[in-house]
């Protein structure tokens, strides 16, 4: 079996992500079960890719992006993915904290 091996400045992005990921959730919280650990991430991803500004879309949220993109002459309009719900945070699970 061949393994991907990769150098972590070959892939900014993905480093970039968990970094992210690990200071602003794995380092603060506190997990109690495993459903407890889905749930704060279920929010953290949610808020990451939904609701706070990324600096890679000008500043914008991941939506305004969007609706941007929808807006601007010669878009394919069928080219995005679905504006449909996120599949997280999953409905059937409680969000609040």
């Amino acid at each position: 079996m061949q393994e991907i091996a990769g150098k972590p400045q070959q892939n900014a992005f993905i480093e970039s992500f968990n970094g992210s990921l690990r200071d602003e959730l794995l380092n603060e919280e506190i997990f109690d079960t495993l459903d407890d650990a889905r749930r704060k991430l279920a929010l953290w991803r949610y808020d990451y890719n939904a609701v706070r500004p990324h600096s890679s879309l000008n500043n914008k949220t991941p939506q305004q992006a969007r609706r941007a993109l929808e807006q601007f002459e010669g878009s394919a309009p069928g080219a995005l993915a679905p504006d449909g719900e996120a599949e997280y945070p999953d409905p059937t699970c409680r969000l609040s904290l």
